[in-house]
């Protein structure tokens, strides 16, 4: 659960200012006692009573945390019920320690760090939430509080006091913990604001790289499962939050890790791209040929299907066999029924349909007949949209003798028409998924829903449908730019690479006035240019592009290096402290 990300450019600056100013004044801070009593500012959404402060006392500290409990729900409980929850309180901090932390920080990265606190533990708020809410986590306790009120100057979380006692606390902190990761890796170190919906895709993979969904009962996927049933056709992109929204989510991040690896969702956060856009360039880096829209239209096929066995289309460039199915064990078995159904039996039948939908939002229509050998009729499919829209209609069709075809509708612009012969003597249902894929980003709590109209009949009509192979969105000249790009870092670290093996080539030597300034974003020149050769040489550049501009990668390839060395403020500027350890290492 993540909402109110404050303007990130005014927030950049004041975080570095006041995290150069803690961090030179790191020996003067001072750590949380135990029994400590903290007023907090907490989100009247989610807190029970709608209070915006609450009071509580530190109950434990731990390697990596302080846990505060707050005073209302600890006077609230009985002493039979206190003792019952310090000792999963003991579990879940120990689990955090042990697990929850080095596993995320391995995958993700680090949460920032010691951070606007000056304090290697984050804060760990414990208190009575509304049932629907089992955590969340809010930016702006990341500002100085003379900057924004309600901040607590903590990097923290926040959870249901509820779920330590149903268990499900760790699944929550580990969700939670992820989000404060992802800003800082994402908009912290790199200066871009993730957009909500893959933010919450990332956050719902941490329960599964923990383990957590292993056993099914209850873990979080059945949860979403459940949500994502009694709504699939919630929008993937529109994030109100609601539980569908997490049900889509979840069920999405699994059919994308299934199929292309949870690298992809890894490598979506380490770059300064957003969103669909984010996906298909590390799509393309990571050697696949589909698109975000292929992976969409797929995985709402796979929805209805859930069948590893049916064959792609040829030249849809859909991927291999196996795509229209999960592979994580405890989805094996699901299929959602058609949002509407309709029988036609003959001539007369006609089936007219006005719906709107916003983007990413599949519709599934189900069109069946009896089964009749005698009948020469074909079921004839008319679409229609407003324009400026960009639907994909993917449709399956079932055939009598158990065989099921793939193919898309094809659209003239927003226009198109299908005919599927044979409707009762070879084919008995047709499936069709009509989605908008328009947008790409800039999505909101409430985006703006598209029309379209179908009509569906049967009929002795027949046309030949000449289908053409649908273009992947992302296969653009930018992305094809992207990939050449991508293939020049690769060299270039080889050479690199190449260069250390090879004891006749001198390492380079440094430029005369690479220490002549500071370096930071935005800056370029021969300096920066031999700071990229240096970081590529100390292995904190796995991008290796060498261009002499100090941009995002080279920023993060600083914080690595500042990080690998323990220099702070690791924020990747380029200042005395590094140019100190820089020179110490260059031979």
């Amino acid at each position: 659960m993540k909402f109110k990300f404050l303007n990130f450019k005014i927030f950049k600056v004041l975080f570095t200012i006041f995290s150069i100013f803690y961090f030179l004044n790191f020996s003067s801070a001072s750590a949380d006692v135990l029994n400590q009593a903290v007023q907090f500012s907490v989100n009247p959404e989610y807190e029970y009573l709608q209070r915006s402060q609450i009071s509580a006392t530190l109950r434990k500290i731990s390697d990596k945390a302080y846990w505060y409990v707050s005073d209302g729900y600890w006077n609230s409980v009985s002493e039979s019920e206190k003792n019952l929850f310090l000792p999963k309180l003991d579990e879940l901090a120990s689990e955090f320690d042990n697990k929850i932390y080095p596993v995320e920080t391995q995958f993700w990265g680090s949460e920032p760090k010691p951070g606007i606190d000056n304090d290697l533990r984050i804060t760990i708020l414990i208190t009575r939430l509304i049932d629907q809410a089992g955590g969340y986590f809010e930016t702006s306790h990341l500002y100085k509080k003379s900057e924004v009120s309600e901040s607590n100057e903590r990097e923290m979380v926040f959870l249901n006091a509820g779920s330590i006692a149903n268990g499900r606390a760790k699944i929550f902190l580990a969700h939670e913990f992820q989000h404060l990761i992802g800003f800082n890796q994402k908009d912290i170190l790199l200066g871009a604001s993730e957009d909500t919906w893959l933010n919450e895709i990332r956050a719902e993979y941490a329960p599964r790289l923990l383990g957590y969904d292993d056993v099914y009962e209850n873990s979080n996927i059945r949860r979403r499962v459940f949500s994502f049933e009694q709504n699939p056709s919630d929008p993937l992109a529109e994030w109100q939050n609601l539980s569908s929204d997490y049900g889509a989510a979840a069920l999405f991040m699994s059919y994308l890790v299934d199929h292309y690896g949870e690298k992809i969702i890894n490598d979506s956060q380490r770059i300064d791209k957003i969103g669909i856009e984010s996906l298909n360039q590390i799509l393309l880096s990571n050697g696949f040929t589909e698109s975000f829209s292929d992976i969409f239209s797929n995985w709402t096929i796979a929805n209805v299907l859930n069948d590893e066995t049916v064959s792609p289309p040829i030249a849809r460039g859909l991927g291999p066999l196996g795509r229209f199915a999960y592979k994580f064990p405890s989805l094996k078995n699901l299929r959602i029924p058609s949002s509407q159904s309709y029988s036609l039996s003959g001539t007369g039948d006609l089936v007219s349909i006005l719906n709107t939908v916003k983007d990413w939002q599949p519709v599934w229509y189900e069109f069946d007949t009896p089964v009749n050998t005698g009948a020469d009729l074909n079921l004839k499919i008319e679409f229609s949209a407003g324009p400026g829209t960009k639907f994909r209609i993917p449709y399956i069709a079932f055939k009598i003798n158990g065989q099921k075809e793939i193919d898309f509708l094809p659209l003239n612009d927003t226009v198109g028409k299908l005919f599927v012969k044979n409707f009762g003597s070879d084919v008995h249902k047709v499936v069709l998924i009509p989605a908008n894929h328009s947008k790409t980003s800039n999505f909101t709590k409430n985006d703006p829903a598209s029309q379209f109209t179908l009509k569906v009949q049967m009929t002795s009509e027949f046309e030949e449908t000449i289908q053409t192979p649908t273009p992947a969105p992302s296969v653009s000249v930018q992305a094809s730019i992207q990939n050449l790009l991508d293939q020049i870092s690769v060299l270039q670290k080889q050479i690199a690479q190449l260069k250390k093996q090879v004891p006749s080539l001198p390492a380079s030597p440094p430029a005369p006035n690479v220490f002549s300034r500071d370096l930071f974003t935005g800056l370029q020149g021969e300096d920066v240019r031999w700071l990229q050769e240096f970081l590529i040489s100390q292995d904190v550049y796995p991008e290796a592009r060498i261009t002499g501009y100090f941009g995002s990668l080279t920023r993060s390839a600083v914080v690595r290096f500042q990080q690998k060395h323990g220099i702070f403020p690791q924020i990747g500027y380029v200042g005395a402290k590094t140019k100190n350890k820089i020179q110490e290492l260059v031979p």
